[in-house]
């Protein structure tokens, strides 16, 4: 019975998490679209460009959880392009510079519009995706 149980709970455990990776890539293929706009968000910060004109910077994103967006800042180079991190907060509308210390990141200000525009293409996206 034990045997059985810990089977049982474990193949729980694989489907659950299964689903769970597989709506979190459904999330981030549908909001690739809409990713453009965090760019230009990050680009009108005052995020520190030290190596590059902000308008040469994009963004790797590193994880999307749906409410909390984690990317790299880099810029086209042969070498290493990474300028830092950044985390924008959806809901809250707030970019914390996150590359000296994760745990006390730095509050960036931006140009709202485009923070209203990638809110936008979001929901678009999410309700076009579920009337799929």
């Amino acid at each position: 019975m034990i045997v059985l149980y810990t089977l049982v709970s474990l193949t729980l455990v694989s489907i659950f998490f299964a689903m769970d990776q597989a709506y979190a890539d459904t999330l981030k293929s549908n909001r690739s679209h809409c990713y453009a706009y965090l760019t230009e968000l990050v680009r009108s910060s005052n995020f520190p460009f030290t190596y590059v004109k902000s308008n040469k910077a994009n963004l790797l994103i590193d994880d999307d959880q749906g409410e909390t967006v984690s990317a790299q800042v880099v810029f086209d180079t042969n070498g290493s392009g990474t300028m830092g991190w950044v985390q924008y907060e959806i809901r809250t509308h707030q970019l914390l510079n996150t590359s000296v210390d994760l745990e006390a990141p730095e509050p960036l200000t931006f140009e709202r519009v485009y923070a209203e525009q990638y809110e936008r293409c979001i929901k678009k996206n999410e309700s076009a995706s579920i009337s799929d």
